[in-house]
């Protein structure tokens, strides 16, 4: 079915049909796995690549609400703003008076659009970044809601003026006011998720926050920035993440950097995903005992 396909992978069922396409080979192509649906009469080859702006205009198309706009995760996506992983539905935002009962595969909001909300891109309404993120900061669980906010701020996809004025727009509803607490706990400096979950662990065990990327010249000259600092006391903390600290050459670069930094008179504590989020009030405890002797 290749001749129906859109420019970006959609293949219509409605445009199929009226090229030509019997009822029943669309069928048996969605049994045998050569075709995938994204939504209802939306559907796409099982080994096409099909990017985020396509699955929004699926989710667009399906609804048959002219002035649907897409909305949150699938907004998100588009955008680059990062998201916990797993599949979860697409998500459009329409009038209230033409909100639909949700669906498997998509989700329908009712809520009114503010000047300045949506953009067109090639053809598809989105949210732009800013409303994006706060329409995710309530739904979201608390680290992933901060790091989106902290991964835009740093991007400079969004800046918090912008963010504020967004939500101070729009009436006031339930999440409004979570919103605006993830986004007064974002400092648009962490490089990495676990380093936001680091922060907010710090925060809740009521120890004093580290500046982030902090920049230390070595005695050879080199110059590292640390994740974390407690400048005053020459305290480090580095997050590693299960990625590229895992990697033989990263190996190697990390004890390098840590051996001159030691040199230097620093201490340096290093943390993984699990020793912040499984093991949170012992990584706490480590981080306070090694500034204990530095008056705040």
């Amino acid at each position: 079915m290749g001749d129906v396909r859109e420019p970006d992978g959609l293949i219509l069922r409605d445009t199929a049909l009226h090229a030509g396409v019997d009822p029943d080979q669309i069928m048996k192509a969605l049994r045998t796995g050569r075709l995938r649906r994204l939504q209802r009469g939306v559907y796409v080859c099982r080994a096409d690549e099909i990017s985020p702006l396509a699955v929004a205009r699926a989710a667009l198309l399906t609804t048959g609400i002219a002035d649907a706009v897409a909305s949150h995760h699938t907004a998100a996506r588009v955008h680059g703003i990062p998201l916990p992983e797993g599949r979860c539905p697409e998500h459009v935002t329409v009038a209230r008076a033409q909100r639909r009962i949700r669906r498997k595969e998509l989700v329908f909001h009712g809520r009114e659009m503010d000047l300045g909300d949506v953009e067109i891109r090639q053809g598809v309404a989105l949210t732009r970044p800013p409303r994006t993120l706060i329409d995710l900061l309530p739904v979201l669980a608390e680290t992933a809601a901060v790091w989106a906010v902290d991964d835009s701020l740093r991007r400079c996809l969004v800046n918090r003026e912008e963010l504020l004025k967004s939500l101070d727009a729009r009436p006031g509803a339930p999440g409004d006011a979570l919103a605006r607490a993830r986004i007064s706990d974002a400092d648009g400096k962490a490089e990495s998720q676990l380093e936001t979950a680091g922060r907010l662990a710090l925060r809740d065990g009521k120890v004093p926050l580290p500046q982030a990327q902090f920049r230390v010249v070595a005695n050879d000259g080199s110059v590292f920035f640390l994740d974390g600092a407690y400048a005053e006391c020459k305290v480090g903390l580095e997050f590693d993440g299960q990625g590229v600290h895992s990697e033989p050459e990263a190996l190697f670069r990390d004890r390098w950097r840590q051996n001159l930094l030691v040199a230097a008179g620093w201490t340096i504590l290093r943390f993984t995903w699990w020793d912040v989020v499984h093991g949170k009030a012992r990584f706490v405890e480590s981080v306070r005992s090694a500034i204990a002797a530095v008056p705040y």
